[in-house]
């Protein structure tokens, strides 16, 4: 089954200076699907079309139903969504930011119970965070404040994870450790989507990958059997070598 279907999407920020344009794309129920590309390629474009934060022509279905037509606590339920930015101004404590992630399951004016505040706290354990569950938001430093909004996803218990660049602000740990989960959620169903510009971290998972450039997509399968020298050479513009199981940029 696809959660995702994209028929014939074109977005342009300019008129006439399309950033995506006559993509089609459908993602498959239970799979871990990377977003790969250069900079400024129409990544997080595209996640923003997703989620309904852009307004593009052509049509986009969460499990056959048109985004339009989802109330933003239905489409809640089913999508947490992260942005690149992580950038945040009002002082919360991390545990109260972490509960806003299960602010679709409560009634206006309705306050977490007992075991919303449990998730949170387990969920900051998963990540290495519970130590911050005191602290400001805006006091943490950035790998920190980003484990903080995975943690928020990760309490939404939606059916589709969308992540734009999550693995950007981690050490080499934590996003060893965010892959791990992007495995386990698919063990308990989930889909996840999330965005990249390094193929490594796609062929240690070997999950799908749809390769964006041209403002199209110009790939997609398994990472192992899609992501080549000379793919990678037309996507980044410059040499590439194969060392073992990695790419690398070669003079």
């Amino acid at each position: 089954m696809n959660v995702i279907s994209v028929k014939n999407l074109t977005f342009a920020y300019e008129k006439d200076k399309n950033v995506l344009e006559n993509l089609s794309l459908d993602i498959k129920e239970n799979t871990i699907n990377a977003i790969l590309g250069a900079n400024g390629g129409g990544k997080s474009t595209l996640l923003d079309c997703l989620v309904g934060l852009n307004k593009p022509s052509g049509l986009i279905y969460i499990k056959e139903k048109q985004i339009g037509e989802y109330t933003n606590k239905e489409f809640a339920r089913e999508v947490a969504y992260i942005s690149q930015s992580t950038t945040i101004n009002i002082d919360y404590s991390v545990r109260e930011f972490i509960l806003f992630g299960r602010n679709p399951y409560l009634n206006l004016g309705q306050s977490p119970s007992e075991k919303d505040y449990k998730k949170a706290e387990s969920y900051a354990v998963k990540m290495g965070i519970e130590h911050l569950l005191n602290k400001s938001i805006t006091k943490i430093s950035g790998g920190e404040r980003q484990l903080a909004f995975i943690c928020r996803a990760l309490v939404q218990e939606s059916d589709i994870f969308i992540f734009d660049e999550p693995l950007s602000a981690l050490d080499f740990g934590n996003q060893n450790k965010l892959l791990m989960i992007f495995k386990e959620l698919q063990s308990e169903g989930k889909t996840i989507i999330f965005t990249t510009h390094n193929p490594n971290q796609v062929l240690d998972l070997n999950c799908n990958v749809v390769v964006l450039n041209n403002k199209k997509v110009v790939a997609e399968g398994l990472a192992n059997d899609v992501i080549v020298e000379e793919l990678l050479e037309t996507i980044y513009k410059g040499k590439v070598s194969k060392s073992s199981k990695h790419y690398t940029f070669s003079e």
